[in-house]
């Protein structure tokens, strides 16, 4: 499986599955919420080989603002999924990862829980000076820390930082070819098995499962770090098989012995 491709770009950077290294330290860090908001972060675990698995826009926006991530590692834009299945296809095959919320309407009549967020979305845009238009395709880079709301089916609103307009990279959803999407509301806008493009799911703002990954691009630096931590975890995986079968054998063998 594919988990780091050079983008061969300026600053020599590579997007990287982001591996299972912040997992302790991030439930850790979910405990403050109330429990609803809890149980909807709490989803991320870990697969054999050490990658961080599940995904939502609500635990990656937490994971952002979290402090966790090295200061050079930032989450993948479109653009960049693009460059990266461009030179890679099988990059997230099998997989899906979320890199941004549709909204296309200020309200969301069709699914209650998306209603109180897309509304205050819609707000915040306003207030900011930016039309809705068409609709919009917000990178997680661009929120706050999710905030702590009983009013909310997901226990969370969701804020945007103190920026302007340029600063926060808020981009037409018309400036991008879709699969699928939705017509109005909010939804998750998302990579499914490194082909499809979507943004017609409105209930996956804050469901996650074990096919979801998330994807960070860095420097030269940690990007090796990411890797070497991949490699020692691949090699204890295969050493355990590898013992796994030679107590096996021994113990077949003592079998026929006796």
């Amino acid at each position: 499986m594919v988990i780091q491709v050079a983008l061969r770009n300026g600053a020599k950077e590579s997007a990287s599955i982001l591996d299972n290294f912040v997992l302790e330290k991030y439930n850790e860090s979910i405990k403050s919420y109330n429990g609803k908001a809890r149980g909807f972060l709490g989803k991320f675990s870990s697969s054999k080989i050490g990658e961080l698995t599940g995904s939502s826009p609500l635990m990656q926006i937490h994971l952002l603002n979290s402090g966790l991530l090295p200061e050079d590692v930032r989450l993948a834009t479109r653009g960049e999924l693009e460059v990266t299945i461009g030179k890679t296809p099988s990059f997230l095959q099998g997989s899906y990862y979320d890199f941004g919320i549709a909204l296309l309407t200020s309200g969301d009549n069709n699914y209650k829980p998306n209603d109180l967020i897309a509304k205050a979305l819609a707000e915040q845009l306003k207030y900011k000076g930016i039309e809705l238009g068409g609709g919009k395709l917000i990178y997680f880079s661009a929120f706050d820390k999710p905030v702590d709301s009983e009013e909310s089916d997901y226990g969370l609103l969701l804020k945007l930082k103190d920026l302007s307009a340029r600063e926060l990279d808020i981009r037409n959803l018309s400036d991008f070819n879709w699969n699928y999407q939705r017509g109005e509301g909010s939804a998750c806008a998302y990579l499914f098995g490194g082909k499809g493009w979507v943004t017609s799911d409105f209930e996956l703002l804050g469901r996650s499962d074990d096919g979801g990954r998330v994807v960070v691009v860095s420097g030269e630096a940690t990007s090796q770090e990411i890797l070497g931590r991949y490699v020692t975890k691949i090699e204890q995986e295969r050493y355990s098989v590898i013992a796994k079968a030679q107590k096996e054998y021994s113990e077949r063998e003592a079998s026929l012995r006796a």
